[in-house]
């Protein structure tokens, strides 16, 4: 289950990164930058991540694009940033579409009566909940004694 799901997370990245490159990957030429120019696309690294710093799992891939990009003619000049500031919602749900596209055949698919997603997410959904429980109890105890050490009360005696 675990490799479906970064495999559809893999391919939903890579389409929106492509999507990116043909839509904002644009550098200017002329005064003052007056003529948009198209590029080949742009360099970047991408980071996948698999857990939150908690432990929790979290699958996400951070993109770090590069200031630089190729013209047609092969010139390399900066990217123009606005047109990827632009359209930096529309690549998040790019995204968030394809990869749902991605995951609802083949996760929907009975296995027995149930889906393997409801087949799986019991246990693992449990753990979740109980590391939250756990997160939650541990910073209200947290507020708890700062507030009790700095009441005014306290400060008085």
């Amino acid at each position: 289950m675990s490799e479906l799901i970064a495999q559809a997370h893999d391919d939903a990245v890579a389409d929106t990164i492509g999507w990116v490159e043909k839509h904002a990957a644009y550098t200017r030429r002329g005064a003052q930058g007056i003529a948009q120019v198209d590029s080949t696309g742009f360099i970047a690294a991408a980071f996948t991540h698999r857990d939150s710093r908690a432990g929790d799992p979290d699958l996400r891939t951070h993109v770090a694009v590069s200031n630089k990009v190729c013209t047609r003619d092969g010139n390399w000049l900066s990217l123009d940033g606005r047109a990827l500031f632009e359209n930096k919602v529309a690549a998040s749900e790019r995204y968030n579409t394809r990869l749902e596209a991605l995951l609802t055949d083949p996760l929907r698919r009975p296995t027995g009566g149930e889906t393997q997603l409801q087949a799986m997410s019991g246990t693992r959904v449990a753990s979740i909940l109980n590391t939250s429980r756990c997160t939650r109890r541990a910073a209200a105890a947290t507020a708890s004694a700062r507030s009790m050490w700095s009441s005014p009360s306290r400060a008085r005696s």
